[in-house]
């Protein structure tokens, strides 16, 4: 296929009914990936024989935020919530506050959860509960009691050794 093909076959393309049909495909691709992708409004709770139970999403959010709350090592929580059939997947995205170990914060919070999900607001089909450790806040830090400052400000340490400057060393040479 020479140049001459490939630009009268793209000539060819740019005609208007093939354009439309371009965009069109890409806007209902891009449709479909936002109601795939979108959270649910309500979580079925559990079903009893008059009907079904739901809780609010943001009941689970405020839920997950309280909680986070009452942990000293975490901070600005994040929650995404997923249904696959029955089931629900929560993925809990976190900031881990300085001295916070991430694997005691993970049991707690993914033990305190699964007990306040089921217990108070009663979700019978719950899945997993990911924890998602999406930065790191450091604390202040503290200089080391080890190193030795001089007790004027205005001496430095150096002046404690003595140097040999070029000028020194070519007045011992020449002696």
């Amino acid at each position: 296929m020479d140049f001459a093909e490939i630009t009268e076959a793209l000539q060819h393309l740019t005609q208007p009914a093939y354009l439309y049909i371009g965009g069109g495909a890409i806007v209902c691709a891009f449709l479909l990936i936002l109601l795939v992708r979108r959270q649910p409004k309500k979580v079925v709770a559990y079903v009893t024989e008059n009907g079904r139970v739901m809780v609010s999403r943001s009941a689970i959010i405020e839920l997950v935020q309280t909680s986070c709350q009452q942990l000293n090592d975490v901070s600005k929580p994040h929650v995404r919530i997923q249904q696959k059939g029955k089931i629900t997947h929560l993925d809990v995205s976190i900031k881990l506050l300085s001295g916070g170990r991430l694997r005691s914060v993970e049991e707690t919070l993914q033990a305190h959860l699964r007990h306040a999900l089921t217990e108070n607001l009663g979700i019978e089909h719950l899945g997993r509960i990911n924890i998602v450790a999406t930065g790191f806040k450091s604390g202040r830090i503290e200089q080391s009691s080890t190193v030795n400052r001089p007790a004027d400000p205005t001496q430095d340490s150096f002046d404690d050794y003595d140097f040999e400057t070029s000028e020194d060393s070519a007045e011992s040479k020449s002696l």
